[in-house]
């Protein structure tokens, strides 16, 4: 019996929560489109990877133009949609250090965040959040830039360095350890998203 009082409570917050935001205008969006790409370094040259398969589900209410509350914001990369145009070998180096197998999606979730009103109807979120990668959660901050498009869609971007040790993983290498990667890589977005 206890434990169904805990879930009916539960349920109870949910609904009210999803009231509450409805009542504030608070908007559920997703993604239309998107770029997404990871650039590293190593010592023979620079490589460049794309993300083809995201997720994104976030919450926001916009007034004037502005964004001016977020609410939950999820997203989900799949490991198997890193691409480069270096061909396969490149991608399985990057699916194996990425652990893959194991751990098909990165997955970031939103914590809190402070918005900030710039200039051309441009929002600055100063967020706050959990990034896992290959089976690692860790604490993560990122300043994203939000703006309406003329659709009524809005378009976010922004950009993040990430430690591979961070996360457990260990910087690929190629052709018997001769080729190297560096530790560190950035994540560079930006996506459409629709009501």
């Amino acid at each position: 019996m206890t434990h169904l009082r805990k879930l009916q409570k539960v349920l109870l917050f949910l609904v009210l929560g999803s009231l509450v935001l409805s009542w504030m205008g608070v908007m559920r969006f997703s993604n239309r489109s998107h770029q997404m790409t990871i650039a590293g370094t190593s010592n023979l040259h620079d490589w460049t990877t794309n993300v083809e398969d995201i997720t994104l589900i976030a919450e926001m209410e916009l007034v004037n133009g502005y964004v001016s509350t977020v609410g939950t914001v999820t997203m989900s990369a799949k490991v198997n949609s890193i691409k480069s145009d270096k061909g396969s070998v490149m991608d399985n180096k990057t699916k194996e250090a990425l652990k893959g197998d194991k751990h098909p999606n990165i997955i970031y979730k939103l914590r809190q965040v402070e918005i900030a009103q710039l200039k051309d109807k441009i929002s600055k979120l100063s967020t706050e959040g959990t990034l896992s990668i290959a089976g690692v959660t860790k604490p993560v901050k990122m300043d994203v830039f939000a703006r309406q498009l003329p659709s009524g869609e809005v378009e976010v971007w922004g950009a993040n360095a990430i430690s591979m040790k961070d996360y457990g993983m260990q910087a690929p290498t190629a052709l018997m350890g001769t080729i190297k990667t560096g530790d560190a890589v950035t994540v560079r977005y930006s996506v459409i998203l629709k009501k």
